[in-house]
């Protein structure tokens, strides 16, 4: 592929931070937690911005003015679509920006590395599939690639009440999805605990 294809390609690629989930685990919202005095999902859009990409937030109402004190309100896209699950987010993302492709990041995994980002990015560049994921076990849904073609029939879907399940899991087992192994597994820890302490 020539570095003019992959540019424009690349040019279609918006990185998504996910921070609307309920944090029931953690009791707070994981993604205003800190890490050396930075905001948890400040650590992940600055991650996302150093391969130059732009980067909105998900997140829902609740959340709204917490964090305006670190986003413009156009970096910020409120849960709107009515399905269940964090799915909700990824939708409500697509269905603003219907033409990009969406790099999307949970906001507690603070280990992500660039040399895990830029494989990813890699494969979206050169080869032809609706999502791309990377797996073990099972699919790592939270840093992946879901691209507007394999978007678009879901968010039909969503709107007409015909999902049968608000899964990532069935979203990647139904589109045509390359699952990329996984060879080092820490950069996808995840946190449901703050680092470093421990819940009495």
């Amino acid at each position: 592929m020539s570095n003019e294809i992959m540019r424009k390609h690349l040019d279609k690629l918006l990185g998504v931070i996910l921070c609307g989930g309920e944090s029931k685990r953690m009791g707070s919202d994981k993604g205003l937690l800190e890490k050396d005095g930075q905001a948890w999902v400040k650590i992940i859009a600055e991650k996302l911005v150093s391969l130059n990409l732009p980067v909105v937030v998900s997140i829902n109402e609740q959340q709204s003015e917490s964090y305006t004190m670190l986003f413009s309100r156009d970096e910020l896209i409120v849960d709107h679509i009515d399905i269940q699950g964090p799915l909700k987010g990824l939708l409500s993302v697509h269905q603003v920006y219907p033409d990009n492709d969406i790099l999307l990041m949970a906001c507690d995994i603070i280990d992500m590395d660039n040399r895990t980002l830029t494989h990813l990015i890699d494969q979206y560049n050169s080869q032809d599939f609706e999502f791309f994921v990377y797996q073990e076990n099972y699919a790592e849904p939270f840093c992946a690639i879901y691209t507007s073609r394999g978007l678009k029939p879901v968010l039909e879907k969503a709107r007409d009440h015909s999902l049968s399940r608000f899964s990532f899991q069935t979203i990647l087992d139904k589109g045509k999805t390359l699952r990329i192994p996984i060879t080092t597994k820490s950069p996808f820890r995840n946190y449901n605990t703050i680092p470093g302490h421990h819940r009495e």
